[in-house]
């Protein structure tokens, strides 16, 4: 779950928490293996809100939900139960669901939300998730969906998931003319998600990795496949911003079961969970998203508000809180959703800001948000010892044991203005040059639009810094960084790129370039870090010493549709090269 915000209504929370646990029938009348997994992933959320305001009996009522369903299904005999086909090897709900049984269709859409809601279990209760207890048949699942094994004779290693294409394949037959396909993307990164959890809870690291793997790599297949985030996958005659369903020979605005716009959005965006949160990695995509639902759909969402007014807060926190304040007094809940966790979810992303997906920390259950430029940094420890948390930027932030904590971020330099470590520190100064003087008068620098094309990788119409007649002797295991102001203003979508060049001995052909990833800024008036801590994209040629060389630094724009600043003139500016 996110973190508890400082402005969350604790009685109000109570009094939803109360609707969906104390309910007639809190599962809502679920029988088959989908419909139940819904009503399982939907009472796990709960879970832990119950947790954070201190109702422990609402909590522990949940759990006992939890348990007695989750047990049902695991238990052989009765009205529900799974079952092992040796021909297929594969292990079936029944009662199925969309072909789940006589299809092999949708398992990991099926299973996914058991293993979410086991992992909940277990993390309030471990012995329950022993294999000698119910672990056993949690894992079976998980064998059956996204087994890690490439020797397990009884499953196959990875049943749906194409490691080439990025993503899986929800068809068990595929037996189309079009290729295999999936429908809800989210649906699989729910099993992804639920494994990094469950891996967590019970302290198998292997299947928490598996989980991590999966959810990144599909995370990017969803953003460009399905989104279509960086506007260079879907050809000009498809005249959409996203794709409901993704072929083997392209993409559909479709659903199986409607035409709905709010139900072709929001089907890849369901289950909400902090699984989620790599979708806000992508917020102009988000914005696009919406209005063309909104466009299509002959204004906003009515069925599937709460999914969508979710989905808005990963990019526009404080619009989404202003839609669930104008509009939750009387609406149903999607079936997986509750009003308890989308007041929730949208009232700690108002509070903390969307999440910053160009920090990230050393444990997969970790986040850092940023709201009008200030970062709050949020991890959970699984564990029972307490642990320290370092982020990308070298920010840390110590956990109690088996707890949430959230904060601004220790850092391990107390320096007030540190600047990249060690080496040769070259200022950026307007006019195109890097020098070592210190002092100078801040100023900036415009950074040119890319003009609405990708340029990720390819500089256009760069800013050029150079220093010339330079020598050095190379540092063994040196490297490049820099940290480079940069600002947006209130533009969205943009995103400014670095190289560094290396021309060793001044004969105008350059030995070493290093490209970086670029840098998405946020569309708030302020300066932002960017730093060579985003990682490197593209590397040619080797570093030696310079003598008489010359060092360039280049920075363009690679996405977006406006101008953006570099910061000049200042200390703050600066680019470390890796000679002595």
């Amino acid at each position: 779950a996110l973190p508890r915000p400082n402005e969350l209504d604790a009685a109000g929370l109570r009094g939803h928490l109360n609707e969906a646990a104390y309910a007639a029938d809190p599962f809502s009348g679920a029988v088959d293996t989908y419909w139940t997994g819904k009503a399982l992933g939907r009472l796990a959320q709960l879970v832990p809100l119950a947790d954070q305001i201190g109702e422990t009996a609402t909590r522990d009522r949940l759990l006992g939900l939890l348990k007695g369903r989750l047990q049902d299904w695991f238990t052989a005999g009765g009205a529900n139960e799974f079952s092992y086909d040796r021909t297929w090897k594969t292990l079936t709900g029944y009662p199925a669901s969309y072909g789940s049984d006589t299809e092999l269709n949708d398992h990991h859409f099926h299973y996914g939300y058991y293993v979410y809601a086991a992992a909940i279990v277990a993390q309030y209760d471990p012995g329950w998730a022993a294999d000698s207890a119910w672990g056993g048949m949690v894992k079976t699942l998980i064998r059956d969906t996204a087994n890690p094994s490439r020797t397990d004779g009884a499953f196959p290693f990875l049943r749906g998931f194409d490691v080439y294409a990025g993503h899986s394949w929800a068809s068990g037959h595929q037996g189309f003319a079009a290729g295999n396909n999936q429908e809800s993307s989210s649906e699989s990164t729910n099993l992804s998600a639920a494994l990094v959890l469950w891996g967590s809870a019970t302290g198998d690291t292997g299947l928490r990795d598996l989980g991590s793997y999966l959810l990144a790599t599909e995370g990017e297949a969803i953003a460009q496949y399905w989104f279509d985030a960086d506007g260079q996958v879907f050809p000009a005659s498809f005249a959409h911003d996203t794709a409901g369903m993704v072929w083997g020979s392209g993409a559909a605005y479709a659903t199986w079961w409607t035409a709905n716009p709010e139900e072709i959005h929001g089907i890849n965006v369901l289950p909400v969970t902090g699984g989620s949160l790599h979708l806000g990695g992508h917020k102009d995509a988000i914005r696009r998203n919406i209005a063309e639902m909104e466009r299509e759909n002959g204004g906003p969402a009515t069925e599937w508000r709460d999914i969508l007014w979710e989905f808005r807060s990963l990019a526009d926190p404080a619009a989404a809180k202003a839609k669930w304040d104008a509009g939750n007094a009387a609406y149903t809940p999607e079936a997986g959703e509750s009003k308890a966790h989308t007041y929730h979810w949208i009232t700690a992303l108002n509070a903390l800001g969307a999440p910053d997906p160009s920090v990230t920390g050393d444990v997969p259950t970790s986040a850092v948000f940023s709201r009008n430029g200030t970062r709050t940094y949020a991890a959970h420890n699984h564990g029972a010892a307490p642990r320290t948390v370092t982020f990308s930027d070298g920010r840390t932030l110590s956990v109690p044991p088996r707890s949430t904590a959230t904060g601004t971020g220790t850092d391990p330099d107390p320096d007030p203005d540190p600047g990249p470590s060690g080496g040769d520190t070259y200022r950026l100064r307007s006019g195109g040059l890097l020098t070592t003087d210190t002092g100078g008068t801040a100023g900036s620098d415009t950074v040119p639009s890319a003009d609405g094309a990708n340029h990720d990788g390819t500089p256009y119409e760069p800013l050029v810094y150079e220093a010339r007649n330079v020598n050095g002797k190379l540092r063994v295991g040196g490297t490049t960084a820099f940290r480079l102001p940069v600002d947006a203003g209130p533009a969205v979508g943009l995103g400014q790129q670095a190289r560094v060049s290396y021309d060793l001995t001044g004969d105008g052909s350059f030995d070493r370039t290093e490209t970086y990833h670029y840098f998405a800024t946020d569309p708030v008036t302020g300066w932002e870090e960017y730093r060579q801590t985003r990682g490197l994209k593209a590397v040619t040629g080797s570093l030696g010493d310079l003598r008489g060389g010359t060092v360039r630094l280049e920075v363009w724009s690679a996405i977006g549709n406006a101008p953006s600043r570099l910061r000049t003139g200042a200390d703050t500016a600066v680019l470390v090269i890796p000679y002595d």
